[in-house]
């Protein structure tokens, strides 16, 4: 009988162990940060204004790419435009939402529009900015992906290059068309794991 009570108390024991167990998977929740305004990114930690947080895991990470197209740009200039006051107010708010990260590379291509949108960042990091030319961005991302110098990289492109950007660093498409001409306010994240995952976040600002 009591052999029978035994058993009876180790199988009501494992079963209410795993249910517990069961109950603790259920209750984590994948954070989901795609499309929200980003506010700042503080080491690890991806900040939004809504007062959403995505912890990254430091120790799986092997490379973080930051990828925006260059700020409103002057349309009364046909010519190598510069920024507007918009733009010069969006390449502000860049150096602001990236203070308090890591970067240990800026590329931009070389205009006006795009260079003073990364200015600020450089600034504030006491970094220079990397030219490159859109002919030459197949192997530009080539040589950034085999790197070892270079694990947090920050790229300003344009409206026809930031998303093909982002379907080559992540490996599959993310964006099927260009952004619109309006929209500049695109911030993404293209998250390389040492397992070769990679998560890509497509945020505002």
């Amino acid at each position: 009988m009591t052999k029978y009570l035994f058993k009876g108390n180790f199988i009501l024991i494992l079963f209410a162990f795993l249910m517990f167990i069961f109950s603790c998977k259920q209750d984590i929740k994948i954070v989901d940060i795609n499309g929200k305004k980003i506010l700042s990114i503080e080491s690890n930690i991806i900040k939004t204004e809504d007062g959403t947080q995505l912890v990254l895991e430091e120790d799986s990470i092997a490379k973080i790419y930051y990828l925006v197209r260059h700020a409103e740009k002057d349309t009364s200039v046909k010519v190598e435009p510069p920024l507007n006051a918009d733009g010069l107010k969006r390449a502000t708010k860049i150096a602001d939402i990236m203070r308090g990260t890591r970067v240990d590379v800026i590329y931009s291509t070389l205009t006006l529009r795009t260079m003073f949108t990364v200015d600020s960042l450089a600034d504030i990091k006491a970094m220079s900015i990397k030219p490159y030319e859109n002919k030459d961005l197949k192997k530009l991302l080539t040589d950034i992906q085999q790197s070892t110098d270079f694990n947090r990289i920050f790229i300003v492109g344009h409206s026809n290059t930031i998303p093909s950007i982002t379907n080559t660093l992540a490996g599959r498409d993310i964006f099927t068309k260009t952004f619109d001409e309006s929209d500049y306010s695109n911030f993404v994240i293209v998250v390389e794991k040492k397992s070769g995952v990679k998560d890509v976040y497509t945020l505002k600002y």
